[in-house]
């Protein structure tokens, strides 16, 4: 994980977006799965900042 640059909250918005979209497919509650799509891309744009080194 190091290797990566990535900051253990950055993981962990990865663990909530799985959690909460994971809910949402469970329970076909559709509100939970566009939630888990949120933090899937807010994710993804505080992974890429990290790795490009801009915060």
């Amino acid at each position: 994980m190091a290797s990566f640059k990535l900051n253990a909250s950055t993981f962990a918005i990865f663990v909530v977006a799985l959690l909460v979209g994971g809910v949402g497919l469970y329970t076909e509650n559709n509100g939970f799965v566009i939630a888990g799509a949120i933090f899937l891309v807010v994710g993804l744009i505080m992974a890429v900042n990290e790795l490009r080194g801009k915060r």
